[in-house]
């Protein structure tokens, strides 16, 4: 379940639990950042890890102190010797902050999860008083915040003293703001700016990707299995029912019977968008690659042999589809790693998948030197 709803969920039933973020790493760590872990009222961790072993129970026990003040803290570990001798072979420093998490943010963490499942990039802003107190946590969009008003409304001390109750806002202009916004949307990582009243967190939240597979068969099974355990919100399209159905993507959020020439009718491609192209024959693989490749999906893939992809590339530029569009292309996708069964061709897929996710190279870097070549 994600964390987010473990949150809500746990919230139907108690007043006030208590969620725990490493939002800084360096050197090696046990966890990275952004693992989370919720620890309920009665002090059991109800969901998530941020490492285990020793470390993660002195942050347990200090999450159950907190719960009785209702205070939020911020706490800075340093692994050494004596943690390896408890099971953790790391020798770096983390920051976590532990932050109690009230019915009264029921509303916000709604709109987190919307966010996701959306499939939109936000960023999470926590304030945190000198005293312990959070006095603000609002979801920053990149619609928004980038005309200058949302900066301003954050400073706005009239805004914090009718909203908050806290007539002392923090000192930071709102340029500078702005700045620590977009290096957490762009190099995806948490911000956390000392102010003299307090500590600002800005935290991003990826929205959840969505997987379009195009054709139903073994490989298809595969890939859709492993990447909804890594995250992805999946969709299976083939033009046979008996291929395109609840029971054969038991993990998938939609499956379509339809004919692959028009396939517009059925799906919506954003830029958090990935697809993979595995039909059951090369003549149905370029029909969906053309109406695609025109699209502003994350990751486009196709199966396929180089001799077939060439094949397929010749046809497409015969048809007004540019070098510039192909480059694009992830074909033959996949990893290399020697993959033969179809459940190694699918980990080989999804791991592609994973690289483009976590901003891995450029798609040209990985083809043959004839596509390369070829695409120049």
């Amino acid at each position: 379940m994600n964390i987010y709803s473990e949150i809500l969920s746990a919230l139907e039933t108690e007043e006030r639990v208590m969620l725990a973020t490493i939002i800084s790493t360096s050197g090696s760590t046990p966890a990275s950042a952004f693992s989370k872990m919720l620890v309920k009222e009665n002090g059991i961790i109800s969901m998530g890890t941020i490492g285990g072993g020793c470390m993660e129970g002195d942050v347990l026990l200090h999450s159950r102190r907190l719960l009785e003040t209702g205070k939020t803290e911020i706490l800075s570990f340093h692994l050494n010797e004596d943690d390896i001798e408890h099971g953790l072979i790391c020798g770096g420093s983390l920051e976590v902050m532990i932050e109690p998490v009230t019915r009264g943010q029921i509303s916000l963490f709604k709109e987190i999860l919307s966010s996701q499942n959306e499939g939109n990039d936000t960023v999470l802003a926590t304030l945190v008083s000198s005293e312990g107190k959070v006095v603000l946590k609002k979801i920053l969009r990149k619609e928004t915040w980038s005309n200058g008003e949302l900066s301003e409304g954050l400073l706005s001390e009239e805004q914090w003293s009718k909203e908050f109750d806290y007539s002392n806002p923090p000192t930071l202009q709102p340029s500078v703001l702005k700045a620590e916004i977009e290096k957490t949307f762009s190099r995806n990582e948490t911000r956390k700016i000392k102010t003299q009243n307090g500590t600002l967190i800005l935290e991003p939240i990826q929205g959840t990707p969505s997987l379009i597979i195009f054709g139903g068969g073994h490989v298809s099974k595969y890939i859709s299995k492993i990447a909804a355990m890594c995250g992805f919100q999946i969709t299976v399209i083939d033009d046979r029912e008996k291929f395109a159905n609840n029971q054969r993507f038991p993990e998938a959020k939609e499956t379509f019977a339809r004919d692959f020439k028009d396939i517009f009718q059925t799906i919506i491609v954003t830029q958090s968008t990935y697809i993979v192209i595995v039909t059951r024959g090369h003549q149905f693989d370029e029909v969906v690659l053309e109406q695609v490749i025109k699209t502003n999906a994350k990751y486009i893939g196709m199966i396929g042999s180089k001799r077939k992809v060439l094949a397929t590339y010749e046809h497409l530029r015969a048809r007004g589809i540019s070098n510039e569009q192909l480059k694009h292309i992830h074909s033959p996708m996949g990893i290399e790693i020697g993959a033969t069964t179809a459940e190694e061709i699918a980990v080989s897929i999804v791991a592609e998948m994973i690289r483009v996710r976590r901003g891995g190279k450029e798609v040209l870097s990985h083809k043959s030197d004839s596509l390369k070549e070829y695409l120049q």
